[in-house]
């Protein structure tokens, strides 16, 4: 008789699915709406969007994926123009039009602090755990033993207490 097989890739985590006043929470901010603009259209409170917005792992990385979508096809209209661009810019600046030449080092991040173009975590997982870090940080639990050693070490009372947030969370949020 053949032995079972167990497949130890492991799984990623199942969140519970977002509820219909999410999904059209989600809808509206894309949108343009402010917090309590949809809180009214959803028939909730502003700081229950905003918890969403802030603290829900699976509504934030549906958000950042939607937002994604959305600027895609904008973004491939303009990549079409893209070779005929850097060409103008190109010749500008090497006609020595130094206010161009500012404005292709901000378009690529190298002028100011470059984050206007930045799209959140996509990852639910990540975001669970970035929450989970951030309470202990809240908490005051330290991450190491020897703050002088650059925070190298994880202490057993960290770990400890990111495994039990970790569940909390996992259990608010995943089925």
């Amino acid at each position: 008789m053949a032995r079972p097989t167990f497949d130890k890739t492991p799984q990623k985590p199942t969140f519970k699915p977002l509820s219909i006043e999410q999904e059209n929470a989600i809808d509206l901010l894309i949108a343009g709406h402010t917090d309590q603009q949809v809180a009214d259209a959803i028939g909730k409170d502003r700081t229950t969007v905003w918890g969403w917005r802030h603290e829900h792992p699976l509504f934030m990385a549906t958000l950042a994926r939607r937002r994604a979508e959305v600027w895609r096809a904008p973004q491939e209209k303009l990549r079409a123009l893209l070779s005929k661009a850097v060409e103008n810019l190109g010749a500008a600046v090497e006609a020595g039009d130094w206010k161009v030449s500012i404005e292709v080092l901000k378009a690529v991040g190298m002028y100011g602090d470059g984050t206007m173009n930045a799209i959140g975590e996509q990852d639910p997982e990540r975001l669970l755990q970035a929450q989970a870090q951030a309470q202990l940080a809240h908490e005051g639990i330290p991450r190491d033993e020897h703050e002088v050693l650059g925070r190298l070490l994880e202490t057993t009372a960290y770990r400890e207490r990111l495994e039990e947030i970790t569940t909390e969370l996992r259990r608010m949020y995943l089925e």
